[in-house]
């Protein structure tokens, strides 16, 4: 039996993790200071393992970050709040739903932007 169009297309999302203990990274971000805002091996492993645990194919940490790829039932199910209409596709994510233990980590999680080029773009 054939899988539902929202099962067979994944999404994929980037995953922006922070040291322990700063706040948010992306506003500090420069060549010259990235090698001091990568988390511990602790930390990407914790986080890295959570989301894999929850069914997410979980991309190697490279530096700061790592991409999750999954459906977007799953990402829904992971992210969304109540009051959403499923997770925005465009929007950094809201971690607010997830364990603090991981939440604590993340700095960021948000989808790329679609190029405005392409098939979808003559």
């Amino acid at each position: 039996m054939p899988l539902p169009d929202d099962r067979r297309r994944l999404l994929s999302a980037l995953v922006v993790l922070r040291p322990s203990g700063e706040g948010p990274v992306m506003d500090r971000l420069t060549a010259d200071r990235v090698h001091r805002l990568v988390p511990s091996p602790d930390v990407v492993r914790t986080v890295r393992q959570w989301f894999t645990s929850r069914g997410f194919e979980v991309g190697d940490a490279v530096g700061i970050s790592f991409a999750l790829t999954g459906p977007p039932f799953l990402f829904d199910a992971t992210f969304a709040r109540p009051e959403d209409q499923g997770v925005p596709r465009h929007e950094a994510l809201s971690v607010d739903a997830l364990p603090r233990d991981v939440a604590r980590h993340i700095s960021e999680i948000a989808f790329t932007t679609p190029p405005d080029f392409g098939p979808a773009h003559p």
